[in-house]
Protein backbone atom coordinates (compact mmCIF):
# COMPACT_ATOMS: atom_id res chain seq x y z
CA UNK A 1 0.00 0.00 0.00
CA UNK A 2 1.31 3.27 -0.52
CA UNK A 3 2.64 5.61 2.34
CA UNK A 4 1.27 9.03 0.93
CA UNK A 5 -2.77 9.50 1.92
CA UNK A 6 -4.88 8.93 -0.80
CA UNK A 7 -7.95 9.69 -1.34
CA UNK A 8 -11.17 7.58 -1.63
CA UNK A 9 -12.78 8.82 -4.97
CA UNK A 10 -12.49 11.89 -7.06
CA UNK A 11 -14.67 14.93 -7.23
CA UNK A 12 -17.06 13.87 -9.85
CA UNK A 13 -17.35 10.29 -8.59
CA UNK A 14 -17.89 11.07 -5.17
CA UNK A 15 -21.20 13.79 -6.84
CA UNK A 16 -22.45 10.43 -8.65
CA UNK A 17 -22.22 8.52 -5.38
CA UNK A 18 -24.15 11.30 -3.38
CA UNK A 19 -20.70 10.38 -1.16
CA UNK A 20 -18.73 13.73 0.61
CA UNK A 21 -15.83 14.44 -1.95
CA UNK A 22 -12.13 14.54 -1.39
CA UNK A 23 -12.85 12.66 2.29
CA UNK A 24 -8.95 11.66 3.10
CA UNK A 25 -8.56 8.04 3.64
CA UNK A 26 -5.56 7.84 6.46
CA UNK A 27 -2.69 6.46 5.14
CA UNK A 28 -2.88 3.46 8.29
CA UNK A 29 -6.37 2.25 7.82
CA UNK A 30 -6.81 -1.18 7.26
CA UNK A 31 -9.48 -2.76 5.09
CA UNK A 32 -10.80 -4.13 8.38
CA UNK A 33 -11.34 -0.47 9.70
CA UNK A 34 -12.86 0.26 6.92
CA UNK A 35 -15.52 -2.05 6.96
CA UNK A 36 -16.97 -0.56 10.02
CA UNK A 37 -16.58 2.61 9.38
CA UNK A 38 -18.85 3.24 6.00
CA UNK A 39 -19.04 6.70 3.82
CA UNK A 40 -20.88 9.37 4.80
CA UNK A 41 -23.74 9.89 2.55
CA UNK A 42 -24.77 13.70 1.85
CA UNK A 43 -27.67 14.72 3.04
CA UNK A 44 -29.99 14.53 -1.33
CA UNK A 45 -32.34 17.61 -1.32
CA UNK A 46 -35.02 15.66 -2.09
CA UNK A 47 -37.11 13.41 0.22
CA UNK A 48 -38.43 10.17 0.07
CA UNK A 49 -42.60 9.88 -0.65
CA UNK A 50 -42.90 7.37 2.30
CA UNK A 51 -40.96 7.93 5.41
CA UNK A 52 -37.48 5.36 5.85
CA UNK A 53 -37.85 2.90 8.39
CA UNK A 54 -34.62 4.35 10.95
CA UNK A 55 -32.89 0.96 12.29
CA UNK A 56 -30.73 2.84 14.56
CA UNK A 57 -30.79 1.62 18.33
CA UNK A 58 -28.47 4.53 19.02
CA UNK A 59 -27.83 7.91 17.97
CA UNK A 60 -24.71 10.32 17.57
CA UNK A 61 -23.99 13.43 18.89
CA UNK A 62 -21.21 16.19 17.66
CA UNK A 63 -19.92 16.98 21.16
CA UNK A 64 -20.62 17.61 25.13
CA UNK A 65 -22.35 20.61 24.26
CA UNK A 66 -24.87 19.05 21.74
CA UNK A 67 -25.41 16.16 24.23
CA UNK A 68 -26.70 19.37 27.04
CA UNK A 69 -28.96 20.47 24.26
CA UNK A 70 -30.65 17.29 23.46
CA UNK A 71 -31.07 16.27 26.82
CA UNK A 72 -32.30 19.95 27.65
CA UNK A 73 -34.82 20.03 24.62
CA UNK A 74 -33.26 23.55 23.30
CA UNK A 75 -32.47 20.94 20.07
CA UNK A 76 -34.10 18.85 18.50
CA UNK A 77 -33.17 15.04 18.71
CA UNK A 78 -32.96 11.21 19.70
CA UNK A 79 -30.73 9.75 22.46
CA UNK A 80 -31.47 5.43 22.21
CA UNK A 81 -34.59 3.90 21.07
CA UNK A 82 -36.05 3.04 24.06
CA UNK A 83 -36.13 6.60 24.46
CA UNK A 84 -37.89 7.27 20.96
CA UNK A 85 -37.33 7.19 17.79
CA UNK A 86 -38.30 8.77 14.49
CA UNK A 87 -40.95 6.43 13.61
CA UNK A 88 -42.38 6.87 17.03
CA UNK A 89 -42.40 10.35 16.70
CA UNK A 90 -44.58 10.05 13.48
CA UNK A 91 -46.75 6.95 14.91
CA UNK A 92 -47.46 9.13 17.65
CA UNK A 93 -48.06 12.40 15.50
CA UNK A 94 -50.77 10.56 13.62
CA UNK A 95 -52.75 8.72 16.54
CA UNK A 96 -52.73 12.00 17.95
CA UNK A 97 -54.51 13.62 15.25
CA UNK A 98 -56.73 10.71 14.52
CA UNK A 99 -58.05 11.16 18.43
CA UNK A 100 -58.10 15.13 18.39
CA UNK A 101 -55.64 14.66 21.51
CA UNK A 102 -52.54 16.90 21.82
CA UNK A 103 -50.00 14.20 21.89
CA UNK A 104 -49.67 10.97 21.69
CA UNK A 105 -47.17 8.11 22.11
CA UNK A 106 -46.43 4.28 20.26
CA UNK A 107 -46.24 1.52 22.42
CA UNK A 108 -45.38 -1.84 22.42
CA UNK A 109 -48.09 -3.20 22.44
CA UNK A 110 -51.98 -2.36 23.59
CA UNK A 111 -51.36 -3.83 26.56
CA UNK A 112 -48.37 -2.01 26.73
CA UNK A 113 -50.22 1.42 26.57
CA UNK A 114 -52.55 0.31 29.25
CA UNK A 115 -49.95 -0.88 31.68
CA UNK A 116 -47.98 2.72 30.64
CA UNK A 117 -50.94 4.51 31.72
CA UNK A 118 -51.45 2.82 34.75
CA UNK A 119 -47.61 2.89 35.80
CA UNK A 120 -47.09 6.41 34.68
CA UNK A 121 -50.09 7.47 36.29
CA UNK A 122 -50.92 5.33 39.67
CA UNK A 123 -48.90 5.37 42.99
CA UNK A 124 -49.08 3.10 46.16
CA UNK A 125 -52.69 3.43 47.94
CA UNK A 126 -54.26 4.90 44.83
CA UNK A 127 -57.46 3.42 43.57
CA UNK A 128 -58.59 2.86 40.51
CA UNK A 129 -62.16 1.94 38.61
CA UNK A 130 -63.22 -0.30 35.86
CA UNK A 131 -65.77 -0.61 33.74
CA UNK A 132 -67.84 -3.88 33.72
CA UNK A 133 -66.88 -5.97 30.82
CA UNK A 134 -63.70 -4.80 29.94
CA UNK A 135 -61.15 -7.27 27.90
CA UNK A 136 -60.39 -10.28 29.88
CA UNK A 137 -56.18 -9.14 30.16
CA UNK A 138 -57.28 -5.85 31.30
CA UNK A 139 -58.89 -7.16 34.14
CA UNK A 140 -55.83 -9.92 34.88
CA UNK A 141 -53.35 -6.86 34.96
CA UNK A 142 -55.49 -4.77 37.02
CA UNK A 143 -56.24 -7.26 39.83
CA UNK A 144 -53.63 -9.25 39.72
CA UNK A 145 -49.84 -6.91 38.89
CA UNK A 146 -51.31 -3.33 39.90
CA UNK A 147 -52.63 -5.24 42.96
CA UNK A 148 -49.08 -5.98 43.97
CA UNK A 149 -47.66 -2.44 43.74
CA UNK A 150 -50.90 -1.54 46.36
CA UNK A 151 -53.08 -0.44 44.02
CA UNK A 152 -56.92 -1.07 44.53
CA UNK A 153 -59.67 -1.22 42.01
CA UNK A 154 -63.21 -1.50 42.01
CA UNK A 155 -65.60 -2.77 39.60
CA UNK A 156 -69.02 -0.44 38.39
CA UNK A 157 -71.16 -0.71 35.16
CA UNK A 158 -70.43 2.08 32.69
CA UNK A 159 -73.51 1.74 30.99
CA UNK A 160 -75.65 2.15 34.92
CA UNK A 161 -75.28 5.73 35.27
CA UNK A 162 -76.98 4.16 38.89
CA UNK A 163 -73.68 1.87 39.79
CA UNK A 164 -71.32 5.19 38.81
CA UNK A 165 -70.59 5.98 42.31
CA UNK A 166 -70.07 2.30 43.72
CA UNK A 167 -66.64 2.43 44.83
CA UNK A 168 -65.15 5.40 43.84
CA UNK A 169 -63.57 6.80 46.97
CA UNK A 170 -61.11 9.48 47.68
CA UNK A 171 -58.32 7.69 46.34
CA UNK A 172 -59.49 7.31 42.73
CA UNK A 173 -57.25 8.85 40.39
CA UNK A 174 -58.56 6.79 37.06
CA UNK A 175 -62.03 5.29 35.32
CA UNK A 176 -60.95 2.97 32.22
CA UNK A 177 -63.38 1.65 30.24
CA UNK A 178 -64.01 1.02 26.21
CA UNK A 179 -65.81 2.98 23.79
CA UNK A 180 -67.69 -0.76 23.23
CA UNK A 181 -66.86 -2.98 25.74
CA UNK A 182 -65.70 -6.67 24.51
CA UNK A 183 -67.28 -9.13 23.77
CA UNK A 184 -71.10 -7.98 24.21
CA UNK A 185 -70.43 -4.51 22.27
CA UNK A 186 -72.33 -2.40 25.43
CA UNK A 187 -71.89 1.26 24.40
CA UNK A 188 -71.70 3.85 28.00
CA UNK A 189 -72.62 7.03 27.86
CA UNK A 190 -69.35 8.57 27.30
CA UNK A 191 -70.14 12.54 27.61
CA UNK A 192 -72.27 12.16 30.81
CA UNK A 193 -69.52 9.79 32.16
CA UNK A 194 -66.56 12.66 31.26
CA UNK A 195 -69.03 14.71 32.98
CA UNK A 196 -69.40 12.82 36.03
CA UNK A 197 -65.66 11.97 36.41
CA UNK A 198 -64.97 15.70 36.53
CA UNK A 199 -66.98 16.26 38.91
CA UNK A 200 -64.98 13.88 41.34
CA UNK A 201 -62.05 14.99 40.02
CA UNK A 202 -61.18 11.56 38.40
CA UNK A 203 -59.31 11.26 35.33
CA UNK A 204 -61.08 9.03 32.46
CA UNK A 205 -59.62 6.82 30.49
CA UNK A 206 -61.22 4.69 27.03
CA UNK A 207 -59.55 2.07 25.01
CA UNK A 208 -60.98 3.28 21.40
CA UNK A 209 -59.63 -0.05 20.31
CA UNK A 210 -63.21 -0.92 18.80
CA UNK A 211 -63.97 2.39 17.24
CA UNK A 212 -61.17 4.60 15.79
CA UNK A 213 -62.75 7.13 13.16
CA UNK A 214 -66.73 7.11 14.69
CA UNK A 215 -65.71 7.62 18.43
CA UNK A 216 -63.52 10.34 19.76
CA UNK A 217 -63.54 10.40 23.52
CA UNK A 218 -61.21 12.96 23.97
CA UNK A 219 -63.71 15.90 22.75
CA UNK A 220 -66.06 14.01 24.88
CA UNK A 221 -64.42 14.73 28.13
CA UNK A 222 -61.86 11.62 28.39
CA UNK A 223 -58.51 12.54 29.49
CA UNK A 224 -56.86 9.40 27.96
CA UNK A 225 -57.49 7.35 25.19
CA UNK A 226 -55.40 3.82 24.85
CA UNK A 227 -55.47 1.73 21.14
CA UNK A 228 -54.46 -1.62 20.08
CA UNK A 229 -53.29 -0.41 17.22
CA UNK A 230 -52.44 -4.09 16.24
CA UNK A 231 -56.17 -4.13 15.03
CA UNK A 232 -58.38 -1.51 13.46
CA UNK A 233 -55.67 1.05 12.64
CA UNK A 234 -52.36 -1.35 11.45
CA UNK A 235 -55.63 -3.83 9.90
CA UNK A 236 -53.42 -7.02 8.66
CA UNK A 237 -52.44 -8.56 11.82
CA UNK A 238 -48.94 -8.41 10.79
CA UNK A 239 -47.90 -5.58 13.70
CA UNK A 240 -47.91 -5.93 17.46
CA UNK A 241 -47.88 -2.13 18.76
CA UNK A 242 -50.66 0.55 20.93
CA UNK A 243 -50.88 3.53 21.51
CA UNK A 244 -51.28 6.17 24.36
CA UNK A 245 -52.93 9.86 23.59
CA UNK A 246 -53.73 12.31 26.16
CA UNK A 247 -52.42 15.85 26.77
CA UNK A 248 -49.09 17.36 26.00
CA UNK A 249 -48.40 17.36 29.96
CA UNK A 250 -49.73 14.16 30.71
CA UNK A 251 -48.16 12.55 28.07
CA UNK A 252 -44.71 14.07 29.12
CA UNK A 253 -45.23 12.82 32.65
CA UNK A 254 -46.02 9.18 31.37
CA UNK A 255 -43.20 8.52 28.64
CA UNK A 256 -40.58 8.35 31.38
CA UNK A 257 -42.51 4.73 32.74
CA UNK A 258 -42.68 3.64 29.06
CA UNK A 259 -38.74 4.03 28.59
CA UNK A 260 -38.10 2.44 32.15
CA UNK A 261 -40.55 -0.27 31.59
CA UNK A 262 -38.79 -0.36 27.64
CA UNK A 263 -42.86 -0.24 26.53
CA UNK A 264 -41.09 1.68 23.40
CA UNK A 265 -42.62 0.25 19.89
CA UNK A 266 -39.74 -0.68 17.31
CA UNK A 267 -39.46 1.35 14.51
CA UNK A 268 -40.81 -1.43 11.91
CA UNK A 269 -43.92 -2.03 13.94
CA UNK A 270 -43.99 1.86 13.53
CA UNK A 271 -44.04 1.40 9.83
CA UNK A 272 -46.41 -0.78 9.17
CA UNK A 273 -48.92 0.95 11.60
CA UNK A 274 -48.12 4.20 9.27
CA UNK A 275 -48.81 1.99 6.26
CA UNK A 276 -52.24 0.33 7.44
CA UNK A 277 -53.59 3.64 9.19
CA UNK A 278 -53.27 5.53 5.86
CA UNK A 279 -56.47 3.05 4.38
CA UNK A 280 -58.02 2.50 7.90
CA UNK A 281 -60.93 5.21 6.45
CA UNK A 282 -61.49 2.75 3.65
CA UNK A 283 -61.34 -0.48 5.78
CA UNK A 284 -63.29 0.63 8.69
CA UNK A 285 -66.06 1.82 6.78
CA UNK A 286 -66.64 -1.08 4.49
CA UNK A 287 -66.10 -3.23 6.90
CA UNK A 288 -68.54 -1.34 9.41
CA UNK A 289 -71.16 -1.76 6.62
CA UNK A 290 -70.58 -5.17 6.34
CA UNK A 291 -71.50 -5.67 9.94
CA UNK A 292 -74.58 -3.79 9.58
CA UNK A 293 -75.82 -6.08 6.98
CA UNK A 294 -75.04 -9.74 9.10
CA UNK A 295 -76.19 -8.57 12.12
CA UNK A 296 -79.29 -7.69 10.48
CA UNK A 297 -79.21 -10.91 8.87
CA UNK A 298 -78.15 -13.18 11.93
CA UNK A 299 -80.73 -11.93 13.92
CA UNK A 300 -83.57 -12.90 12.41
CA UNK A 301 -82.03 -16.68 11.78
CA UNK A 302 -83.58 -19.51 13.72
CA UNK A 303 -80.30 -21.26 14.34
CA UNK A 304 -78.61 -17.67 16.40
CA UNK A 305 -80.15 -17.30 19.91
CA UNK A 306 -78.76 -13.54 19.99
CA UNK A 307 -77.21 -11.12 18.04
CA UNK A 308 -75.05 -8.47 20.06
CA UNK A 309 -74.42 -5.54 17.91
CA UNK A 310 -74.94 -1.29 18.70
CA UNK A 311 -76.22 -1.31 15.18
CA UNK A 312 -79.63 -2.92 15.75
CA UNK A 313 -82.39 -1.48 17.19
CA UNK A 314 -82.84 -4.65 19.61
CA UNK A 315 -79.69 -3.56 20.83
CA UNK A 316 -79.68 -2.40 24.87
CA UNK A 317 -77.27 0.69 24.14
CA UNK A 318 -78.54 1.27 20.31
CA UNK A 319 -79.90 4.98 21.01
CA UNK A 320 -76.78 5.57 22.87
CA UNK A 321 -74.36 4.51 20.23
CA UNK A 322 -76.60 6.60 17.20
CA UNK A 323 -75.70 9.14 19.37
CA UNK A 324 -72.02 9.16 20.25
CA UNK A 325 -71.11 6.77 17.25
CA UNK A 326 -70.63 8.50 13.70
CA UNK A 327 -70.08 6.78 10.90
CA UNK A 328 -70.99 3.00 11.66
CA UNK A 329 -71.46 1.08 14.81
CA UNK A 330 -68.07 -0.76 14.45
CA UNK A 331 -66.72 -4.08 12.72
CA UNK A 332 -67.56 -6.34 15.89
CA UNK A 333 -69.92 -8.86 17.24
CA UNK A 334 -71.42 -11.04 18.72
CA UNK A 335 -73.60 -14.00 18.51
CA UNK A 336 -75.19 -16.70 20.75
CA UNK A 337 -75.33 -20.09 19.36
CA UNK A 338 -76.90 -21.72 23.03
CA UNK A 339 -74.00 -24.43 23.64
CA UNK A 340 -70.22 -24.58 23.52
CA UNK A 341 -71.50 -27.89 21.29
CA UNK A 342 -73.15 -25.17 18.76
CA UNK A 343 -70.33 -23.20 18.80
CA UNK A 344 -67.95 -25.24 18.20
CA UNK A 345 -69.74 -27.19 15.18
CA UNK A 346 -70.28 -23.52 13.44
CA UNK A 347 -66.12 -22.77 13.65
CA UNK A 348 -65.68 -26.41 12.50
CA UNK A 349 -67.93 -25.98 9.21
CA UNK A 350 -66.02 -22.08 8.93
CA UNK A 351 -62.72 -23.85 8.68
CA UNK A 352 -61.18 -22.75 5.16
CA UNK A 353 -63.37 -19.61 4.95
CA UNK A 354 -63.00 -17.56 8.04
CA UNK A 355 -60.20 -18.38 10.54
CA UNK A 356 -61.00 -19.10 14.22
CA UNK A 357 -58.18 -16.29 15.06
CA UNK A 358 -58.44 -14.96 18.56
CA UNK A 359 -57.77 -11.35 17.64
CA UNK A 360 -59.51 -8.74 15.52
CA UNK A 361 -59.63 -5.93 13.30
CA UNK A 362 -58.17 -7.71 9.89
CA UNK A 363 -59.26 -7.00 6.37
CA UNK A 364 -60.08 -10.72 6.74
CA UNK A 365 -63.24 -11.34 8.54
CA UNK A 366 -61.74 -13.76 11.81
CA UNK A 367 -63.96 -15.19 14.67
CA UNK A 368 -63.08 -15.84 18.12
CA UNK A 369 -64.71 -17.63 21.56
CA UNK A 370 -64.37 -15.44 24.28
CA UNK A 371 -64.51 -18.43 27.16
CA UNK A 372 -61.53 -19.94 25.44
CA UNK A 373 -59.39 -17.59 24.47
CA UNK A 374 -59.58 -13.48 25.17
CA UNK A 375 -61.62 -13.86 28.91
CA UNK A 376 -60.01 -17.59 29.51
CA UNK A 377 -58.25 -15.98 32.57
CA UNK A 378 -61.30 -15.42 34.29
CA UNK A 379 -63.53 -17.89 36.73
CA UNK A 380 -66.27 -19.24 35.12
CA UNK A 381 -68.54 -17.02 37.75
CA UNK A 382 -66.82 -14.07 36.85
CA UNK A 383 -67.40 -15.00 32.64
CA UNK A 384 -70.65 -15.86 33.89
CA UNK A 385 -71.23 -12.38 35.34
CA UNK A 386 -70.24 -10.56 32.15
CA UNK A 387 -73.00 -12.56 30.47
CA UNK A 388 -69.97 -14.49 28.56
CA UNK A 389 -71.50 -17.93 27.92
CA UNK A 390 -69.96 -20.91 26.42
CA UNK A 391 -72.25 -20.53 23.21
CA UNK A 392 -70.80 -17.01 22.44
CA UNK A 393 -68.81 -16.49 18.99
CA UNK A 394 -67.08 -13.12 18.62
CA UNK A 395 -67.06 -12.27 15.19
CA UNK A 396 -64.12 -9.58 13.90
CA UNK A 397 -65.94 -8.79 10.34
CA UNK A 398 -63.74 -7.29 7.26
CA UNK A 399 -64.18 -5.91 3.90
CA UNK A 400 -65.16 -9.34 1.70
CA UNK A 401 -68.11 -9.10 -0.14
CA UNK A 402 -71.07 -9.11 2.45
CA UNK A 403 -72.65 -11.57 -0.02
CA UNK A 404 -69.92 -13.89 0.00
CA UNK A 405 -69.91 -13.50 4.15
CA UNK A 406 -73.81 -14.02 4.36
CA UNK A 407 -73.02 -17.31 2.12
CA UNK A 408 -70.86 -18.87 4.68
CA UNK A 409 -72.90 -18.21 7.44
CA UNK A 410 -75.38 -19.89 5.98
CA UNK A 411 -73.59 -22.50 5.40
CA UNK A 412 -71.97 -22.72 8.74
CA UNK A 413 -75.94 -22.65 10.51
CA UNK A 414 -77.22 -25.12 8.54
CA UNK A 415 -78.68 -27.26 10.35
Amino acid sequence: MRKTARFRNDHRTAIAMNLEPNTPEPAHESIDTRCVRPDRVTEPTTRPLVPGIEWSVVYEFRDLDHVDAVYGGTEAGYVYARDGHPGAARLGAQIAALEAAEAAMATSSGMAAEAALFLGLLRQGDHITLGKGLYGRTQVLVAQDLARFGVDHSIFDPCDPDTWTDGVTLATKLCFVETITNPLVRVPDLPRLAEFCQSRGVALAVDNTFAPLIARPIAMGAAYVTHSVTKMIAGHSDATIGALAGSVEAIAAIRPAVSSFGMTANPFECALALRGMATLPLRFRKACENAQVLAEFLELHSQVDRVHYPGLKSHVDYRIASQILEGGFGTIMTIDLGSREAANRFIRRLQGRIPFAPSLGDVMTTLSHPVTTSHRGLTEAQRLALGITPGLVRLSIGIEDAADLRADFEMALGV
